[in-house]
């Protein structure tokens, strides 16, 4: 199973002003190790604005295809399910093992886009006050997936 990383949107601005990453539609590379991840907008739920938290979604990260097959109503920071309204966090999915194996796919089948992401992140710890540790809380992957650790390793090394 790929292991994902959630990227605030704000982060990822501010990597991209900075001139340590690049975005090609939807690919992110980080430019000083020249490694690629497939991003994917997805929202991160922070706390409830009304009503209470039925579908549990509270410390969770959901791609927008997702929200918008729940029947939610996504806009800005807030997400409406029903009679509960959520602020949330907007941003992407960072999976590196999508770009392996569109790669891999490439040699059977001609310019195919690879498979989204699963519809919830459901590792997502609640969120902390420093953005880094929660950024690099936010890492659910296994020790030796490289792509992963370095991306955890870059967010240390960048979000301050």
């Amino acid at each position: 199973m790929a292991d994902y990383l959630f990227v605030p949107q704000t982060v990822l601005d501010k990597w991209s002003e900075q001139g340590k990453v690049a975005v090609d539609g939807h690919v992110l590379t980080l430019l000083s190790e020249n490694r690629s991840f497939q991003l994917t907008s997805a929202v991160r739920f922070l706390k409830m604005e009304a009503g209470d938290d039925t579908a549990r979604l509270l410390a969770k990260v959901k791609t927008t295809d997702a929200l918008k097959a729940m029947g939610a109503e996504h806009y800005m920071d807030s997400v409406i399910l029903g009679e509960c309204a959520y602020q949330v966090q907007q941003g992407f999915l960072a999976d590196a093992n999508a770009i392996r194996l569109a790669a891999a796919a490439a040699g059977l089948k001609a310019a195919e886009p690879p498979p989204p992401p699963p519809d919830a992140f459901e590792q997502t710890p609640p969120p902390q006050k420093p953005l880094p540790a929660a950024a690099v809380a936010a890492v659910a992957r296994s020790n030796d997936d490289e792509e992963n650790d370095l991306l955890a390793q870059f967010l240390l090394e960048n979000m301050q």
